[in-house]
């Protein structure tokens, strides 16, 4: 198992916030984000075993926002809690990749459909920089700035849409299909991938929701054929 204390996880900064003033993250939020990065990107491998103790010591909270997240954590799928020992980090494999990318793909149509019709201009803004953010990250190589940027699109587009059941239904399959990304090792995905999301994200900027929904469909596509490219070959 592959654990580092939490002063070595190199967590997002904005997950360090104290959880006080307005808008700042609540310790359940800072302990969910802690873990379901570090399940994301293997830091904590597939099948690993932790106890609650190893849990509140990496994360740096208390135990009832440990227990908080991994209730969240074990409704996604990422973990699954065994009663008096602890949880088990969940494995991956294909049958959920590729379940995964189907149902995602329907999902991130409908959340960029209304996403197009419904953001404010500032928010369209907003992601249109964070995609071009995105790209900046591949070029450099920075495979973990480039994936927290693209959970903060994915965060930005799921507000501007205003579609909270199809935003709180596809979470997870993002997460989801990320883990994978580090899993099959897609380093050199960084800027075919950046690419696709920054057209994603000005077609959404244009307000044309038939726009956004292709360049939706086209990213989405780039992802299955990478993955599964890379399935056939295991």
């Amino acid at each position: 198992m592959n654990l580092r204390p939490a002063a070595a996880m190199d967590f997002a900064d904005e997950s360090a916030l104290p959880a006080h003033g307005p808008g700042a993250p609540s310790l359940t939020e800072i302990a969910y984000r802690r873990l379901e990065e570090a399940i994301v990107t293997l830091s904590l491998r597939p099948g690993a075993v932790l106890t609650e103790a190893q849990m509140i010591d990496m994360v740096g909270v208390g135990r009832t926002p440990v227990r908080e997240a991994l209730i969240r954590l074990a409704q996604q799928g990422l973990v699954e809690v065994l009663p008096r020992k602890g949880v088990v980090v969940a494995g991956i494999n294909a049958i959920d990749i590729v379940s995964a990318l189907d149902a995602r793909e329907v999902l991130e149509r409908l959340i960029a459909g209304d996403a197009a019709k419904r953001a404010s201009p500032r928010e369209r803004i907003a992601i249109v920089e964070k995609a071009r953010a995105m790209r900046e990250a591949a070029a450099s190589g920075d495979a973990n700035a480039y994936m927290r940027l693209d959970k903060e699109l994915d965060a930005e587009v799921a507000v501007a849409a205003r579609s909270p059941y199809a935003t709180r239904a596809v979470e997870p399959l993002q997460a989801l299909i990320r883990r994978a990304w580090y899993h099959f090792e897609r380093q050199d995905d960084l800027m075919p991938a950046a690419s696709h999301h920054v057209a994603f994200a000005q077609a959404l900027a244009t307000a044309d929701p038939a726009a956004a929904m292709a360049a939706s469909d086209a990213l989405m596509l780039h992802l299955r054929n990478g993955l599964l490219a890379t399935l056939d070959r295991e």
